[in-house]
């Protein structure tokens, strides 16, 4: 009887210290439950200036095992990087049952590379993909040629005409809202976007600055995501402050290189260009 005692009593602390573990332990696990984590469930994309970015962004409020947190019901808020960028207008949305829908966010001025990061309660999100604002947004059509109006930067001002293609496509065009290019000598950026067709790009420096400059021939500075034959027949130099290739155009020729020069001509004082490109993302600039 005495040993059987013994046993008892002696189990009775382990007893206790184990019910002391689990309770301490508990409130940790909950904790860790219920701590919010931010995730893009639609991520944004690039978008018209001053207009509505569809879809809307969306954003669910998730517990650190990635479920739906339905009982949140508070603000989320959604700020751009980098700091220095703009913020949207409307960019604080109430969650419903953790979800936050933000179906009128607006960016007052163009750029390139932005990003999205949402924040709640203390919780912030991962950045989301990067993004552009451009100064128009065009869908084109498949089998149809499409355009842009005229955008502006600094003097420098241009439109594009897309070839038609067998697919859909988004033609984007934007003055300004991006670095000058190692090669810019007169006037602004220009920015023109269209995947899958070949292009006429339209350009035109003021007259008050070719009257300053006192030059007849007008070079064509272009940067593209891709390597190019640039105007003395090399390769085009990547710029690493742009992240691009940058470099003069040369004129076009038959069985030349393209991006090339088509015609360059004078119109009430002003310089005017016409480039041809193939398909693909550049910026353009005298």
């Amino acid at each position: 009887m005495r040993s059987i005692m013994r046993f008892l009593l002696g189990s009775l602390p382990v007893t206790v210290a184990a019910a002391v573990v689990l309770m301490l332990a508990a409130p940790a696990a909950l904790a860790n439950t219920c701590k919010l984590t931010l995730v893009f469930a639609v991520q944004p994309t690039t978008t018209q200036v001053q207009t509505a970015m569809t879809p809307a962004v969306v954003v669910d409020v998730e517990n650190s095992q990635g479920q739906l947190v339905t009982w949140y019901n508070g603000p989320v808020t959604l700020t751009t990087i980098p700091v220095s960028a703009p913020e949207p207008a409307n960019n604080v949305v109430d969650a419903v049952n953790g979800v936050a829908t933000f179906p009128a966010l607006t960016f007052s001025a163009v750029g390139f590379g932005f990003e999205l990061q949402a924040s709640a309660k203390k919780a912030t999100s991962s950045p989301s993909q990067p993004f552009n604002i451009v100064s128009q947004l065009v869908r084109c059509q498949p089998g149809q040629t499409c355009s842009s109006q005229t955008v502006s930067s600094d003097g420098t001002s241009g439109s594009m005409v897309a070839g038609a293609a067998s697919t859909s496509d988004v033609l984007t065009a934007t003055g300004g809202g991006f670095p000058l290019l190692s090669c810019t000598t007169y006037g602004g950026v220009l920015t023109f976007t269209v995947t899958n067709r070949s292009k006429i790009i339209t350009l035109t420096l003021a007259a008050s600055i070719v009257q300053q400059a006192h030059k007849k021939f007008f070079d064509v500075c272009w940067g593209s995501p891709t390597p190019f034959i640039t105007k003395d027949g090399s390769t085009s130099k990547f710029n690493p402050g742009n992240e691009e290739y940058e470099g003069l155009l040369p004129s076009c020729r038959w069985g030349g290189p393209s991006p090339c020069v088509v015609v360059q001509y004078r119109k009430c004082g002003a310089v005017v260009t016409t480039v041809f490109a193939p398909a693909g993302d550049p910026r353009v600039g005298y």
